[in-house]
């Protein structure tokens, strides 16, 4: 598609069958690879931020959430460098409406007054007319990430906020925080995509090692209630 007002990064392990399925949902369209570390890096980052990790939650952060992150902040960097406004998916997607839709005159407008705003079906909406902020949904949910758009401003906001407090959450959940991305997220109530069934997140589902150290313990009580998560 010719259509350059706005880019298409794919967040991918780069596994072959993954890369083919959605090269083939998304045939036509420009689209941009965004390609995780090498998992040895990603071990090495998880025993550097387990200590950090720990003091936000009880569960350490693991190599595959680290990579999920890390990957997210790659597209981010890519998006301030073209400064265009984004839509980043993850290769896990599935559409509900043709993928046509994120060209639409409505999707880029309502990315350029929101700055954030996920396009990802959400079971915990608030607003079924305009996008609502995923840090007023009472339930604490992360934000869905499957897909979602970013303007190149914001996209430098989370840039600037991961060198304060990085990989101490699971991407999804550190940009539901206001106080620790930087900015308000939103969500559509119009859903284009969502997650695809039987396809896992490029974020492993090992569990992270748990504290029992009462100093991170406390640290992660206060960081709950500073940080509002």
């Amino acid at each position: 598609m010719g259509d350059k007002k706005i880019e298409i990064y794919v967040i991918t392990t780069g596994n072959d069958a993954r890369l083919e399925r959605v090269s083939q949902i998304l045939h036509g369209f420009d689209l941009n690879f965004v390609f995780s570390e090498d998992f040895d890096v990603l071990s090495e980052k998880e025993k550097f931020y387990k200590k950090s990790s720990h003091r936000f939650r009880q569960k350490a952060i693991m190599a595959g959430e680290i990579g999920a992150f890390m990957t997210h902040s790659f597209a981010w960097e890519r998006v301030v460098r073209s400064g265009k406004p984004a839509i980043i998916i993850e290769d896990n997607i599935d559409f509900i409406k043709p993928p046509s839709s994120l060209f639409s005159a409505e999707v880029i407008e309502t990315i350029a007054r929101c700055g954030v705003v996920s396009f990802t079906d959400f079971s915990y909406k608030i607003s079924h007319e305009d996008p609502f902020l995923i840090s007023d949904v009472p339930q604490k949910k992360p934000l869905p990430i499957v897909c979602y758009g970013v303007t190149p401003e914001r996209a430098e906001t989370f840039l600037k906020a991961m060198k304060k407090h990085p990989y101490v959450l699971p991407v999804d959940k550190w940009m539901s925080v206001p106080r620790l991305c930087g900015c308000s997220c939103f969500v559509s109530p119009d859903s284009i995509a969502k997650r695809a069934r039987g396809v896992t997140s490029i974020a492993n589902k090992r569990k992270g090692e748990r504290t029992l150290n009462p100093v991170n313990m406390l640290f992660w009580v206060i960081n709950k209630s500073r940080y509002g998560y």
